[in-house]
């Protein structure tokens, strides 16, 4: 709470407060006063009030100066001068003012003033104090305008105010200042028109981003010996051969002799170690622009708090979106580790990012400072480590997350038995929580069970022995001494059958992977501070976790088990404590209100129960009858069964029963007790040298085949999780270098409450392909919660299509891959990010373009095709095709049922509820606008039957008005109500004709020339006026309608749009097979006049090729091979029918095809010289590399620019070598026609989405986010067409 202190005047500023800033405020006056104001004169905004006072007190307020009661010129929210009102009035500040000008226009009728206003603020501000909460926001909307430029307001106060024929600079802007109403604002100055499309066009600022640098300067340098001499050296050998020595070294390899001398550093750092090509410059720099953002960053000052110094020079510092003041040092961020890497589609984003990992190779994540790491063995050659950490203080915050990840790495030798950690040696250490197990063939039957194994649901009352097993949390060594001292050492190791008694010791340990316990060969040493697993075991047949655990028996009395204690002893000794605590966390699953109960039930059992349990058996806790009803095993079973207890059923009961055979030990309530007061929510996270990469499903294939075709064999062990399968922790962790997943099986790991193998590991890095489907969805989506939640010390996006290609809220895509990165100020911060960047954005306002260029130049790298010299052009061609007969008559069976929708409801009003142009039909509206482009591409129909008797009515009223039911006429007008007849004006045919009043059968086109009248006989309808009263179907009618006309009209039953693929051609087929035929007879004369024995001969090569080598370059005669793109399905079968008649070979990939016949399709298309074509949808549309093609069809224009730009650079790419013709097929007149010459109306798309989206609160149910051609699709339906058949085409070049 502000401590409350007096204002003071005059010019001297008081003790309590300082002088933060000052504006230059235009406000209005009333004209009468405008004469009387004198520059430099003292003037009152509004009524001063106290200011909050520090401890020191306060003195006499300072009553408002002058009568007049002014005001802000405008008004709304945004004026910077009604925020210094709440301001003053919640005694946040004082401000003072001074008159610099009075202007008047209008022949003096109108009066404003520039008002220099200086801001104080209270001298607590510099011992923490805060502005309140409810006038945050107001005190970021003042001080983003202030000014401490003190020379400068000393100018101000130093100019000649009173000579008018002195004018100030900006003087002009007084009559056209911004909503804000501060004078000469740079924050709100508006842009040109001309310049503001692409000033806020993402896409176009995608462009001005710093691009990789493609050419770099010459570095000369040489390896200059200490002592000069004639002898021969590393100095004397030739840097080319150099290179070839460094090529061939492994990653660990070339890091330590880089590390030789700074020529070596510079020849090795263009060397990506492992890899069998050479990468192109551009992706050289992105590899070393990649490197430096996964350094440890500096922090970076804040971005959205402003630096300020008041009149006395004290500084500070104020967050302009939360009015968060700050005192002393400059607040500042921490820069994330990682970025958006967001080369083009084609410039080989795969084969970067598989050369940072080999850069990185070996390079061990590192937790945060401060918890403990623990060290084990887990191979012999390296050491690995895990930490723990409490969740209960940052489940799913994502502000712990970044906590927790950690910032620095480890590179080992991994001979060496210590890990150095920024130069310290790091002890071994182990919690106690590692578990031996000691075998006793002369002990007796002890029912346990482990408890990563199923619990038996046996009923019988004897059950027969199961594990015969002894957990031990002791050293092993004092263990063997306790229990085994009888035996005799030359024993061990020895066979024995099972029934006998033999003196025979075994060791067993439990695996910290998959909890299984081990039986260890003699000899085995193990030392209880560090972790074990399967992989370490040297019996060849329990090596894996998946192998199945050993059961044996015992019969000898038990001296010693973990949760039990020595009767003369004390009970609640530490190792039962950690005993019962591990059991606790292996199974915190299972522990709910039912599970609490039996848990403080055992914990607080007296004495002569325990007695009771070690004899005739004790029956389960009483707990309330909701929880006990109900049969079957309950949680709390396989608990006490872990913590050593033996469950028996004796006459449907549930016993609870001591071991058998123990010596002198009882069970240990006490340090159960303490356990359930310890925390069990510990997460363990092992440290990994892993990279995570998370694909769409179809691209797992691309990236394991890019490994094996570009990285050398036995480099990268690689594992591809695909399935259901889940595979331990620390196998994943310790055991790949790349862990390959999809956007799926992140997605299905996600839940509150599950304990996902991917958030069990610390990752060196992450790296998201296609990451741009976090932000696809603005929802909060499993798949983004999950990502989110990953800890990583490096996270990357690779996508070439950042944001979706449309000009409606693109910016709001990037936050959720903001989120994923932990970038602090706006990721983490959803409040910085909507105040900060979005919501300016969207307004146009250059503070929000100014933070978003800022944040996307220090975090995004990108490389265009148009900036490298390498990649031969794209020529793109749209070609107009007309329609065929048949195809014409299906298309326009369509439109008459849309355009008789639409001129029916009201005569094309939007507001009838019928009408598809009303904002509430949106649904129907969208899939009319599917069938409508598909109906472009495939022939179809729908079915049109009599609705009820609704003809029978139509002729009854037309008897009414004088028709004769036995004459000719009449019995014409009923077949062409049913049938469809040909225009009488016209002559066209119409499938459901219009009938007038004046018994006229006339087409949609020709009845919607005239609205009053027949457009035949001139015949007047029968006009409903707006003001007559509103009808349940149009509560808000536009213009007067033909009353009598559309209640004439019959109803008529429609099946949906279906199309008719398999009898039936369309002419976009037609067209393209002849294209298809004329590109194979040039293959044909091709393959006769060379050589050519694969018919894609890039193939088997390698697209990545060094172009400045003539000899790698790739032959410019290959045959022609073509990539077929649609969106419908329907459309790829009649595309597959007609390429089967005309005997062209084609492979498809398109969904839902099986993966496995997808990989089947690409080899044949890769592989077979015959095989011209490759027919593909969208879900083949990424991460495939079809260099070799030369032709791309695209079969239907594409909403998404992005989408298109995808599907054009499967072949548009680095390695190819002929340039590539993209032909869009669009059919004319059509809505395909419009699509397009919307796409090339920038202006138009803008003036459409601002209107749309204005209109968006009236549509009916929550609408998903829209494209643009969501915003058109009124506009799309109302210019609908009908087409007639032809069998010309048109062909233009595309922009």
């Amino acid at each position: 709470m502000a401590v409350v202190v007096a204002a003071g005047g005059g010019d001297a500023a008081p003790a309590h407060r300082r002088l933060g800033g000052y504006l230059r405020a235009v406000v209005s006056v009333p004209a009468a006063d405008s004469k009387s104001l004198r520059p430099l004169a003292p003037c009152p905004l509004s009524a001063c009030a106290p200011l909050p006072d520090d401890a020191t007190g306060g003195r006499a307020g300072l009553a408002p100066r002058g009568p007049a009661k002014w005001r802000a010129t405008g008004g709304g929210g945004t004026s910077v001068v009604r925020h210094l009102r709440a301001l003053v009035a919640a005694r946040c500040v004082e401000v003072e003012g001074r008159v610099l000008r009075v202007v008047t226009r209008d022949a003096e009728e109108e009066a404003r003033a520039v008002v220099l206003v200086d801001v104080y603020l209270p001298v607590a501000a510099w011992s923490g104090w805060q502005f309140p909460r409810s006038r945050s926001s107001a005190a970021a909307a003042v001080f983003n305008h202030l000014s401490c430029n003190w020379d400068a307001r000393n100018a101000l106060l130093a100019f000649d105010w009173t000579s008018h024929d002195n004018p100030h600079s900006d003087d002009q802007y007084i009559w056209n200042c911004t909503d804000c109403h501060v004078l000469g604002c740079e924050l709100h100055q508006i842009p040109s028109v001309s310049n503001k499309d692409k000033s806020f066009d993402l896409h176009e600022i995608f462009k001005v981003l710093p691009s990789v640098r493609v050419e770099k300067g010459m570095q000369i340098t040489t390896i200059v010996p200490d002592v000069i001499s004639d002898e021969i050296g590393i100095w004397s050998i030739p840097d080319d051969i150099l290179s070839k020595v460094l090529t061939r070294l492994k990653p660990g390899d070339l890091i330590r002799v880089a590390a030789t001398c700074h020529h070596i550093r510079t020849l090795a750092a263009s060397i990506m170690p492992c890899m069998k090509l050479k990468l192109f410059p551009h992706q050289e720099a992105a590899v070393e622009w990649m490197l430096r953002r996964e350094q440890n960053p500096e922090p970076l000052a804040h971005p959205l708090c402003k630096n300020f110094c008041t009149e006395d020079g004290s500084p500070f510092f104020i967050n302009v979106t939360s009015g968060e003041i700050f005192t002393g040092i400059a607040p500042t961020i921490n820069d994330f580790c990682g970025g958006m890497f967001c080369d083009e589609p084609g410039l080989g984003k795969t084969v970067t990012a598989l050369s940072l990992i080999l850069k990185t190779h070996g390079t061990l994540a590192e937790p945060p400072r401060g918890v403990d790491i623990k060290w084990c063995t887990h191979k012999p050659d390296k050491k690995y480590g895990y930490y723990e950490f409490n969740t209960g203080n940052c489940s799913n915050s994502l502000s712990e997350s970044k906590r927790l990840m950690g910032k620095d790495v480890v590179k080992e030798d991994p001979c060496s038995s210590e890990v150095s950690h920024n130069g310290d040696s790091v002890p071994s250490t182990r919690s106690s929580r590692k578990r031996g197990r000691l075998v006793d063939p002369g002990l007796s039957t002890i029912n346990m069970h482990v408890s990563s194994e199923k619990s038996p649901e046996s009923c019988n009352p004897h059950p027969t022995p199961a594990t015969q097993v002894l957990k031990v949390t002791k050293n092993l060594k004092s263990v063997r001494k306790n229990l085994m001292n009888a035996y005799s050492k030359d024993s061990v190791g020895s066979k024995r059958k099972r029934g006998t008694v033999s003196e025979l010791s075994e060791t067993w340990v439990q695996c910290d992977g998959c909890r299984k316990w081990r039986r260890l060969s003699d000899g085995t040493v193990l030392d209880s501070t560090t972790a074990w697993f399967c992989s370490m075991n040297t019996d060849a047949a329990r090596k894996t976790c998946t192998a199945s655990e050993e059961s044996w028996d015992v019969k000898r009395k038990i001296t010693y088990l973990p949760g039990f204690y020595k009767k003369d002893a004390l009970p609640g000794n530490e190792q039962n404590v950690s005993f019962f605590t591990n059991i606790l966390k292996d199974h915190i699953s299972l522990i709910n209100s039912e599970t609490k109960k039996a848990l403080l039930w055992l914990a607080q059992l007296p004495l002569r129960k325990h007695l009771e349990m070690e004899s005739v058996g004790l029956t389960r806790p009483v707990l309330d009858a909701r929880a006990t009803t109900g049969k079957g095993a309950r949680p709390y079973f396989k608990l006490f069964q872990a913590f050593g207890l033996v469950r028996k059923i004796e006459k449907g009961v549930t016993r609870w029963y001591y071991p058998s055979m123990l010596d002198d030990l009882a069970f240990d309530s006490a340090a159960l007790g303490i356990a359930l007061e310890n925390p069990l929510d510990l997460v363990r996270l092992y440290l990994s040298r892993a990279t995570l990469i998370v694909v769409p499903a179809n691209l797992i294939d691309h990236w394991t085949t890019q490994i094996q075709r570009h990285v050398s064999s036995d480099t990268l062990n690689v594992y591809a999780w695909g399935d259901h399968k889940r595979p331990p922790a620390h196998i994943l962790a310790w055991d790949y270098d790349i862990v390959i997943t999809t956007f799926s099986r992140l997605s299905a790991e996600w839940g509150p409450n599950k304990k996902s193998v991917l958030k069990q590991i610390h990752w060196f890095r992450v790296i998201l392909d296609e990451g741009h489907t976090l932000g696809s969805s603005l929802a909060l989506t499993n798949k983004l919660q999950m990502a989110v939640s990953l800890v990583a010390s490096n996270r990357w996006i690779l996508t070439g299509t950042p944001t979706p290609n449309t000009p409606t809220s693109q910016v709001a895509h990037l936050h959720p891959m903001l989120k994923f990165l932990h970038e602090e100020a706006y990721g983490e911060n959803y409040h910085s990010w909507e105040s900060g960047i979005h919501r300016p954005f969207e307004a146009q306002m250059e503070e929000g373009r100014i933070r978003l260029v800022e944040l996307l130049r220090r975090s995004m790298i990108s490389a265009r095709k148009a900036d490298l010299k390498n990649i031969p052009p794209c020529i793109k061609r749209i070609t107009f095709v007309d329609f065929s007969e048949g195809h014409a008559k299906s298309y326009n069976e369509l439109v008459v049922t849309i355009r008789r929708n639409i001129l029916m409801a009201d005569w094309n009003d939007p507001s009838h509820v019928e009408s598809l142009l009303n904002p509430k039909q949106w649904k129907f509206r969208t899939t009319t606008i599917r069938n409508v482009r598909l109906s472009c591409c495939v022939a179809g129909h729908i079915k049109v039957a009599e609705a009820g008797h609704d003809i029978q009515e139509t002729m009854d009223e037309l008897m009414h008005g004088g028709l004769d039911p036995s004459s000719e006429e009449y019995q014409s007008i009923r077949f062409a109500l049913l049938n469809g007849t040909d225009c009488i004006r016209c002559r066209d045919w119409c499938r459901l004709p219009v009938i007038t009043p004046c018994r006229h059968l006339l087409c949609h086109d020709c009845v919607a020339l005239d609205s009053e009248k027949c457009i035949e006989c001139g015949n007047n309808y029968e006009m409903q006026s707006p003001e007559t009263r509103a009808r349940p179907e149009n509560p808000n009618p536009k213009w007067p309608v033909p009353k009598d006309l559309i209640e004439l009209q019959p109803s008529y039953k429609q099946d949906d749009w279906d199309p008719d693929w398999q009898s039936t051609t369309s002419s976009k087929v037609a067209y393209l097979i002849e294209k298809l035929r004329s590109l194979r007879e040039a293959n044909r004369k091709h393959l006769n006049s060379t050589n050519v024995t694969t018919g894609a001969g890039l193939a088997n090569k390698s697209s990545y090729q060094d172009d400045n080598n003539p000899q790698t370059r790739l032959p410019q005669t290959l045959p022609d091979k073509v990539i077929i793109f649609s969106q419908f399905l329907e459309h790829i079968h009649v595309i597959e029918q007609q390429l089967t008649i005309a005997g062209i070979t084609y492979a498809g990939m398109y969904s839902p095809m099986p993966l496995g016949t997808k990989r089947s399709a690409l080899t044949k298309y890769k592989e077979d010289p015959t095989c011209m074509a490759l027919l593909m949808d969208g879900t083949a549309a990424l991460g495939l590399d079809l260099s070799f093609v030369n032709h791309v069809f695209l079969m239907e224009p594409i909403w998404d620019r992005s989408m298109e730009e995808q599907v054009i650079s499967r072949a548009h790419r680095m390695g190819a070598t002929r340039p590539i013709n993209v032909e869009t097929l669009a059919m004319r007149g059509t809505i395909e026609e419009q699509m397009l010459q919307l796409l090339q109306d920038t202006s138009a798309c803008r003036n459409m989405v601002n209107k749309g989206a204005s209109g968006t609160e009236n549509e009916g149910g929550a609408r998903p986010h829209r494209s643009l051609h969501d915003f058109a699709e009124s506009s799309y339906l109302a210019k609908l067409t009908f087409v007639k058949g032809s069998n010309t085409t048109t062909c233009m070049d595309a922009c």
